[in-house]
């Protein structure tokens, strides 16, 4: 019933009125000529970006170009802030073999953070930005890929989608469907079943092997199962190929380990130095699909989990090593936006590494070449609050806000909250932390989060506390 409310209401305001003969009283088109002229529209807001042209943040307009055509959608749900997101952009979707693709489905992207797009990421839930759907023309979900994919896994994940649409899926392929099925509805108990049985079904060389392994130790973890969630990632540890999926498994097996580090301290310590030799592995493949983005990953989960091997000097050379990788592909990046991509994960090592200054002027540009982007200037406020300069850290992040929207904005404010703390400046705190509240409580239904408004309602009532004297 909502998604017939929202056709309506979008042919309703899409009417279009003309004068009669006499031109005395406007005529409104009937509603059957206004829903055709809907449809005829909705194909040509697709603008071509890479490979692909993408109908963007009008979810309505791309489903129906694809009843129009009779073709799965491909929905890329994805925010500016999401580095991973971007690296799919510039570089997987850029990819020339996509061409054969272009006419077999109809693309939309969707930014998460944008009230338009509130009730398409309310029917299609993320796990993890970014998140691709492939649905059909009735909306039922073809296929699901979440995370960084390489140009091989986005073919096999469209082939997938295209196949379900034909009814062509039967075996772990079936199994993996419903699992996807599940997740879009937030049964994870039933997905969980359902991945399991998939991996039990599959051939040994089933291509979807290391997307199931992902989703089913992702599932566990979200169940708690911090058990199941510990010997699957031992059990499997060695079995997810050599893309970034290999990474996400391995986050998810140390993740869950550190759970139980002071209960089984022996079993997570082996665990993590398998992990080590498994990322090492990984980074060192030459050959391995991975763009830059997924490598850098690669390495600061490595960097982590070393630190937490108490092997300080191994991760700091490993993020040494990172920061190289990330400095050569922002320098060689075709456009401003591909840049972007590496300004968090070089802010991170930046100051990993003791050296958040150096960063400054690269940042800068950023947001020079990118007078409307947000995340260029938050990350800037970042880097120097972290170096302590926090006059100049106020201005960038003040930039940020005024740009800012969506959930994200809570961030941004968190952030500049915390340089006025820093700064004494209770007062203004207080201003920034009752911000984050009426953001909170102002985000879409789909969108707000209960804890998080009682959190951050108990964080305004704390700074209201008298301070407790030291001992």
């Amino acid at each position: 019933m909502y998604r017939l409310l929202v056709v309506v209401a979008i042919v309703t305001m899409a009417c279009k009125r003309e004068r009669s003969d006499s031109g005395q009283q406007p005529v409104v088109s009937p509603p059957a000529v206004q829903a055709l002229a809907f449809v005829g529209e909705a194909c040509t807001k697709a603008k071509q970006h890479g490979a692909f042209a993408w109908i963007e943040d009008d979810y309505r307009a791309a489903l129906a170009c694809a009843k129009s055509k009779n073709l799965p959608l491909v929905l890329d749900l994805w925010a500016p802030w999401c580095h991973t997101c971007l690296s799919m952009q510039s570089t997987v979707f850029t990819d020339k073999s996509f061409e054969k693709d272009a006419a077999l489905f109809v693309f939309a992207a969707l930014d998460t953070d944008r009230d338009v797009n509130a009730a398409a990421v309310e029917q299609f839930p993320l796990s993890a930005w970014p998140t691709f759907y492939v649905v059909g023309p009735d909306e039922s979900v073809l296929a699901r890929f979440v995370g960084a994919a390489s140009v091989g896994q986005f073919h096999t994940f469209l082939d997938a989608g295209r196949r379900a649409m034909a009814g062509g899926v039967a075996g772990a392929d079936e199994h993996l469907l419903a699992a996807e099925r599940h997740l879009q509805a937030n049964e994870l108990a039933d997905a969980e079943q359902e991945l399991s049985a998939a991996l039990l079904d599959a051939p040994a060389d089933w291509s979807r092997r290391p997307d199931a392994l992902v989703s089913l130790i992702g599932t566990r973890h979200k169940l708690k199962d911090v058990a199941g969630c510990l010997a699957l990632g031992e059990k499997s540890l060695d079995e997810t190929g050599n893309t970034a999926s290999a990474s996400d498994f391995l986050a998810h097996a140390v993740g869950c380990a550190a759970e139980r580090a002071k209960a089984e301290p022996d079993r997570v310590k082996l665990l993590r130095e398998r992990a080590v030799a498994r990322w090492q592995k990984l980074v060192d493949d030459t050959t391995a699909p991975l763009s830059v983005d997924d490598r850098s990953d690669a390495m600061a989960n490595l960097r982590e989990t070393l630190e937490a091997l108490d092997n300080k000097a191994a991760a700091k050379a490993i993020a040494e090593k990172q920061r190289v990788l990330l400095d050569d592909a922002a320098s060689k990046a075709p456009t401003p936006m591909a840049a972007m991509t590496y300004n968090w994960p070089r802010s991170e090592v930046y100051v990993y590494l003791g050296r958040p200054l150096d960063l400054v002027p690269a940042l800068e540009k950023s947001a020079k070449d990118l007078p409307t982007e947000y995340d260029p200037r938050a990350r800037l406020g970042w880097v120097l609050f972290k170096a302590g300069k926090l006059d100049e850290a106020v201005k960038w992040t003040d930039e940020a806000i005024k740009l800012v929207y969506g959930p994200r904005k809570v961030r941004v404010l968190g952030q500049r909250a915390d340089i006025a703390n820093q700064q004494g400046d209770k007062p203004g705190e207080k201003r920034f932390r009752q911000e984050i509240v009426k953001t909170l409580e102002a985000l879409p239904p789909s969108q707000v989060q209960p804890e998080a408004i009682a959190k951050a309602k108990q964080v305004v009532a704390d700074l209201d506390k008298p301070a407790v004297a030291p001992n």
